[in-house]
């Protein structure tokens, strides 16, 4: 079983999103779990980095849905790299100036 820990995460474009929106940078752990009669033995099989764009309820605060998720080392190589594809890409998501 893979087990996900998440170890850091960071808020991106704070104060020039639209009200609701967010970019979150999430950086896991991830661990195979494999039970072995009583004991429980681990794995580490690396980090893994995402970039998402998500949306909170405007009726209730206390939920988001991911607009899009982007994972370091797919189409972007970087984290610097998706933040230009977020501004160019996402301009919705910005206040107008």
């Amino acid at each position: 079983m893979i087990v996900q820990g998440l170890i850091e995460t960071k808020e991106y474009f704070t104060g020039e999103t639209k009200d609701n929106y967010f970019v979150i940078y999430e950086k896991f752990e991830n661990t195979d779990a494999v039970f072995k009669g009583n004991i429980v033995e681990e794995n580490h099989c690396g980090t893994e980095e995402f970039i998402q764009i998500l949306r909170g309820n405007e009726e209730c605060s206390c939920s988001l849905r991911n607009v899009i998720s982007f994972r370091v080392g797919d189409q972007c190589k970087s984290v610097d790299e998706i933040l230009l594809k977020i501004k160019s890409e996402h301009k919705d998501i910005f206040k107008s100036n």
